[in-house]
């Protein structure tokens, strides 16, 4: 599946670069919308569980095996006409890769299976640096954001089963090249670093009939993307 992303990138580039005409200048300032889909490489995710009581202590950590899947997004942003470097866009995007069939360890000798998905809706604020001159545009750029995320899986008949559903910090490192197409068009083709982080206000805690307890679940994800994208410039 790599290989098939990767020369489909190839060869809707080298499309472009045969048949759109490359004669005028192209808008660099102003606002812009644009649409884009890729493909994760090597993901990694954790899964981690704790439940502290009176009376037990539970502490997992689970290396999840997640599939590669595909990465679907809209975005809008401004180009200030006064730094033509710079650009500032508002992103959402999309990705549900499967859990393959994991084996997690529960207690003592004990082993369970789980198998399901993982939904992320992911909303960023990208700062971008590009090189606006010409009709190839070298950029990188910095996202932070959120990501709310639904983890789903089943396991077999003896184990905990396992469930996830939270708002998690989010941020991104991306580069690549834009390539005018006309004059409001442009191709984008990138690499990006993706990772979303539980933090320590996931947790709960509260007294039962004067016994405190305290359990939380938190979840990690971590992948590189390719993407390609088309752009339209007001």
């Amino acid at each position: 599946m790599k290989k098939v992303a990767n020369s489909f990138a190839l060869f809707v580039f080298v499309i472009a670069v045969s048949v759109f005409p490359f004669n005028t200048a192209s808008a660099q300032s102003g606002w812009y919308v644009g649409v884009f889909g890729g493909y994760t490489l090597s993901p990694d995710a954790s899964l981690s569980y704790y439940d502290y009581a009176y009376y037990y202590n539970y502490n997992y950590d689970y290396d999840l095996d997640v599939d590669e899947t595909w990465v679907f997004g809209l975005k809008f942003g401004y180009t200030p006409p006064r730094l033509k470097f710079f650009s500032f866009e508002f992103e959402y995007s999309y990705l549900n890769p499967d859990v393959d069939r994991t084996v997690l360890p529960r207690a003592g000798t004990d082993y369970a299976t789980i198998k399901g998905d993982v939904e992320f809706h992911n909303f960023m604020f990208n700062a971008i640096v590009k090189y606006p001159e010409g009709k190839i545009h070298p950029y990188f750029g910095l996202g932070l954001g959120f990501s709310s995320v639904d983890l789903s899986v089943s396991t077999t008949s003896t184990a905990r089963s396992a469930s996830y559903d939270d708002t998690d910090f989010a941020w991104q490192i991306m580069f690549g090249v834009e390539i005018d197409l006309t004059n409001n068009l442009s191709m984008d083709i990138g690499y990006r670093y993706f990772a979303t982080e539980s933090d320590d206000d996931d947790d709960y805690d509260y007294y039962y009939h004067y016994y405190y307890r305290d359990y939380g679940t938190y979840l990690d994800y971590k992948t590189s993307m390719v993407t390609l994208g088309l752009k339209y410039k007001f």
